[in-house]
């Protein structure tokens, strides 16, 4: 199976009504939010699909920082003492019936490849998700890190990726 990424602005809303991920929250937020959060600068979405031009699941990107203080120790280094620069991946989500099946995997090496050519032309150092109770161990599995005293966030630093990739 193949899959094309397209950025939200250029996707029919008749195809983002069809999508069901079996979070309601992230269903909503595709069909109904999505688009006026990218015309704002707010996120970036970004929509992919099969052969059969059907959504199989989306991804957004947007801006962030993190305070030094929920940095694990190990992970301070050399860094400064105040907010660092940071790409939250706001959403992640695939179509509930193809769930399992590597689509998770591929929106998020997508992800990676659009954070680090970011990371090339701005101050950029973690990339974070806020993990849902049922996603967690997809984000475990990829090597992200808890914050501190922050259950369900997590983070990968911009190195890490990039290193990833060289492979």
């Amino acid at each position: 199976m193949s899959f094309k990424l397209i950025s939200i602005k250029d996707v029919p809303k008749s195809k983002l009504k069809k999508f069901d991920c079996g979070t309601e929250v992230l269903n909503e937020f595709l069909s109904r939010y999505s688009l006026k959060n990218d015309t704002l600068g707010i996120g970036r979405t970004f929509v992919a699909f099969d052969d059969k031009d059907e959504v199989v699941g989306y991804f957004t990107l947007a801006t962030a920082q993190v305070v030094y203080e929920d940095i694990p120790d190990e992970y301070r280094g050399k860094l400064p003492k105040y907010p660092i620069p940071s790409l939250r991946i706001a959403r992640l989500a695939v179509g509930k019936n193809l769930q399992g099946n590597g689509i998770g995997k591929w929106l998020l090496a997508q992800a990676f490849i659009k954070i680090v050519h970011v990371a090339e032309i701005t101050g950029l150092y973690f990339i974070i998700v806020d993990a849902k109770e049922t996603s967690k161990s997809f984000y475990e599995h990829y090597g992200f890190i808890k914050f501190k005293d922050k259950e369900l966030s997590y983070f990968l630093t911009v190195e890490t990726v990039r290193k990833a990739m060289e492979g």
